[in-house]
């Protein structure tokens, strides 16, 4: 058990079953609790030098805040009790069973129904905890911000019921203030205004559902980069990553408003962004004020901080970065960059008309539309020639070079993607040349793992998991590629429960056991007729998770479709009837001089004549020769005991 109760087995009167994981200063574990008579989630934090005095206020607090809003919003875990036991700060709290969201998207993006259900009680939720009036701690609160909304903390139980955990940093609203401070926070989901001063408000809660809805209908954040470059793109006001091509166009509305870079906007409550996503759910237009889609419009203009800009700047700005963009190859200029310099420029500069002069202000505001549209077409025109060229450009890499910079060719795609209106069916080849190089990329590698002297290792798992994550990012809607991208990932979760259980982690490698497992079984239902997942099942239940029933039955789904089973699964086999055998054989130890006895030694016989067997038909494969002596001396054994017992 990892966490700060290394192998400790209790704290008070708790006592701990499982280790859950881990968040902040906090850990997490599975534990009984002998006075509810039930299971609850226990977190623990450290207290003294090594604990952060200001988180630990934080997570009080939030824990406070946690109780009484369970009390009025279904979706928030409650809480049983918490205070200080054994050198640190202990939460007891509902166990909330289900899998965090974090993990469902490990297996790939959710349909878009499915994702706007989950959206749709986030903000349920958030509806009634921005609304939440009462007195806490003495002071009156109007309003609760949870501050951390990622799929980490959600949890989904049977129909996708949506349970929020961890309101460790949430924070009070007053009257008085509509805001709070708070440097907390996780940033891939944290608005620009809260990076750059710190500021948590409803506004904060909305942003994060809004980026939690567009990692589900896209398998992938809106940002990319480690943490500082994806503070400065979020602070810079970069547009998001380009959405897959089947999201809808409505929900590619809701997202362009909801992450926005100013919050004014963006919708300004969570009963406004409920209503959007009902609207779409329910086929009825959305509300009129929503903005078109994040990837059509870059924002060129930082937002205004009282007294800091006039708008003779933002106009000089503007203009200055409509000028500078065509200079740049991967960045054309966009309409709305252009047009909106114009348009203040024109405006600035125009002389005030004369006395008794009325027409003259119609005239001109005519003659700026005129220029504005002409400009707005000259700029269209100019960027889907563009993507034309750079499709043209891409596609003919992938045709002509043997061996292009796939990385850099995807980028290109991404750059490009939504920029893309009439150069669409340009755009398309490319992606499909491009996902089709990938996956030919990818199949070699998968391909090593077949046969009795498998050569893949786990750096060409890695590679050919790049690969397969580009093309599935590509296309997303191709099960095939997105099948062999979750058996790569199940190898690699494969690979590290058996590092961690080299470590002697035993539980952290059977969480990472079951992830592969369930890797596995993802692709096998993506692509049914493809044999390889079974393979990696195999593997799993012959070494790591032992399972001599759900062995045989991997061996034979990848017979049924087609896999020559050769000395490697015949060895498997074999090693799974040894490890049977070697199971009774404790049986028949700890029953010595007991009826059961008896059974135990000839059920474990059974099992060993049958690896011995199948041992025989693979001599000199790997290390038979050694397991084989092994299996004839175990036999010899039994025989010894039950010669002695029959006396």
């Amino acid at each position: 058990m990892a966490g700060v109760l290394n192998f400790q087995r209790t704290v008070g009167r708790f006592e701990v079953k499982e280790f859950l994981g881990r968040g902040g200063h906090a850990d997490v574990y599975l534990a009984w609790d002998p006075r509810r008579g039930s299971n609850v989630a226990l977190k623990v934090i450290p207290l003294g030098p090594s604990g952060d005095a200001e988180m630990l206020e934080a997570e009080q607090a939030g824990i406070r805040i946690q109780a009484r809003l369970a009390q009025v919003a279904t979706q928030v875990a409650a809480v049983y009790e918490y205070g200080e036991l054994e050198g640190a700060f202990y939460v007891s709290m509902e166990y909330v069973e289900g899998s965090d969201l974090a993990r469902v998207l490990a297996h790939g993006a959710l349909s878009e129904e499915r994702a706007l259900h989950i959206a749709y009680q986030l903000c349920q939720m958030l509806e009634q905890c921005h609304a939440y009036t009462a007195e806490v701690s003495g002071r009156e609160v109007h309003g609760i911000v949870h501050g951390d909304i990622k799929p980490e903390n959600i949890r989904l139980q049977g129909d996708d019921r949506v349970r929020v955990l961890d309101f460790g940093i949430a924070k009070h609203l007053s009257q008085q203030r509509r805001y709070t401070r708070n440097l907390f926070g996780t940033p891939p989901y944290t608005p620009p205004e809260r990076l750059e001063r710190g500021l948590v408000d409803p506004q904060s809660d909305l942003w994060a559902v809004a980026v939690v809805l567009y990692l589900m209908v896209s398998g992938y954040p809106p940002y990319a980069g480690g943490d500082e470059e994806l503070e400065q793109r979020i602070r810079a006001g970069d547009p998001p990553r380009p959405l897959p091509a089947g999201v809808s166009p409505g929900l590619k509305q809701i997202l362009g408003k909801a992450l926005a870079y100013t919050p004014a906007g963006r919708y300004q409550t969570a009963s406004d962004l409920k209503a959007d996503l009902d609207a779409l759910r329910e086929g009825r237009p959305l509300a009129a004020d929503a903005v078109p889609d994040p990837q059509t419009t870059r924002r060129t203009v930082q937002p205004v901080v009282e007294g800091a800009t006039r708008r003779t700047d933002r106009a000089e700005e503007a203009t200055a970065a409509a000028v500078a963009e065509p200079t740049r190859r991967t960045e054309p200029p966009t309409g709305a960059a252009m047009a909106a310099a114009a348009a203040e420029s024109e405006l600035l500069i125009a002389p005030p008309p004369a006395a008794g002069d009325a027409p003259v202000a119609p005239r001109r505001r005519r003659r700026v539309l005129r220029t504005l549209l002409l400009l707005a077409i000259v700029v269209f025109g100019f960027v889907q020639a563009y993507v034309w060229r750079e499709a043209r450009e891409i596609r003919r890499e992938v045709l002509n070079n043997p061996d292009p910079d796939l990385s850099a060719l995807v980028d290109r795609v991404r750059e490009i993607g939504g920029l893309s209106i009439l150069a669409g069916p340009a755009l398309g080849g490319a992606r499909k040349e491009l996902h089709d190089k990938l996956v030919a990329k990818a199949e070699p590698i998968l391909a090593g793992y077949h046969g009795d002297n498998p050569t893949t290792r786990e750096g060409a798992w890695r590679r050919a998991d790049d690969y397969l994550r580009a093309a599935v990012e590509l296309d997303w809607s191709d099960n095939r590629s997105r099948a062999r991208m979750l058996y790569t990932s199940a190898h690699l979760d494969r690979i590290e429960a058996q590092s961690l259980r080299d470590q002697g982690k035993s539980r952290e490698a059977l969480e990472k056991t079951r992830e592969a497992v369930s890797g596995f079984r993802d692709a096998a239902r993506r692509d049914p007729d493809w044999p390889d997942p079974w393979l990696g099942l195999a593997r799993v239940y012959a070494y790591l998770d032992f399972d001599l029933d759900e062995l045989r039955g991997a061996l034979e789904e990848l017979a049924e479709r087609g896999y020559r089973l050769g000395r490697r699964e015949r060895a498997m086999l074999a090693d799974g009837h040894r490890m049977r055998a070697a199971e009774l054989l404790a049986r028949a130890g700890a029953l010595r001089g007991e009826p059961g006895e008896v059974d135990a030694l000839e059920e474990a016989r059974e099992q060993l004549l049958q690896a011995v067997d199948l041992y025989d038909q693979i001599r000199g494969y790997a290390n038979v020769r050694g397991n084989l002596a092994g299996a004839e001396r175990q036999l010899q054994a039994i025989e010894d005991r039950l010669l002695e017992i029959s006396y």
